[in-house]
């Protein structure tokens, strides 16, 4: 593994939370549009009384329990997909490691030992790589869980906007 694979794996988890950071914002943004038109209707007194305002607030209540059930489905089943890639991908680096380890163990002359030595912290490497990956895919799993929600955020204030 050379350093770039090293640096863009290290990297890898901080763009995540930074994809879902700017999610988040778009998610504070669309929210504070939908609410600001909701609210400067029901301030104007012009609330309830049409029929367009009457879908408008069977749509919010609706909405209400649909979206946030779907995101904890989304998150439940992100959470099961990165799980499972997370103990295959530790179980292969564990395994790597100790055939690392018995390589050096066996090591019959001081070249082989070297060389198998390289070899086992190339392995050590990247097991400590797969555990700095659960910062990631943590990232991975809200983002999943925000998707919904962000969707039907802006659906909403292009409508209404």
């Amino acid at each position: 593994m050379n350093r770039e694979q090293v640096r863009d794996q290290l990297l890898a988890p901080v763009l995540q939370w930074t994809r879902l950071g700017r999610q988040a914002n778009k998610l504070m943004v669309g929210s504070m549009e939908v609410i600001s038109y909701r609210s400067s209707r029901l301030l104007r007194g012009a609330a309830l009384r049409e029929r367009h305002d009457w879908r408008e607030m069977g749509l919010m209540a609706t909405e209400k329990i649909a979206v946030p059930i779907e995101a904890a489905v989304a998150m439940t089943s992100a959470l099961q997909s990165e799980t499972q890639q997370f103990v295959s991908e530790m179980g292969q680096a564990t395994l790597t490691v100790a055939g690392g380890l018995m390589a050096v163990a066996t090591s019959r002359s001081v070249e082989e030992f070297g060389a198998r030595q390289v070899a086992l912290g190339e392995a050590m490497i990247g097991a400590a790589l797969s555990w700095y990956q659960v910062f990631g895919r943590a990232a991975e799993v809200a983002e999943q869980g925000l998707r919904p929600i962000l969707r039907q955020v802006t659906e909403n204030a292009e409508r209404l906007g």
